[in-house]
């Protein structure tokens, strides 16, 4: 898995499963991020192909939103 691209729903969702099966928190954890990243790329992938160009400020915005969690 390179930087930039996320990791798969199918390997995050296996993480999650094995994770509680093993009683490995770590491993559930790490499963549930990559899922929720995954997720959130899917949906902003969906929502920049159908939208029309985004201007710098819209860009700023939204990645201030990505780093601040809000």
């Amino acid at each position: 898995m390179s930087a930039t691209e996320p990791p798969s729903r199918a390997k995050a969702q296996s993480d999650v499963m094995v994770g509680t099966r093993l009683n490995d928190p770590e491993r559930e954890a790490k499963g549930r991020r990559d899922l929720a990243e995954a997720k959130i790329a899917a949906a902003v992938k969906r929502a920049l192909a159908v939208a029309p160009p985004l201007t710098p400020a819209q860009v700023k915005r939204l990645s201030a939103l990505l780093k601040g969690g809000r």
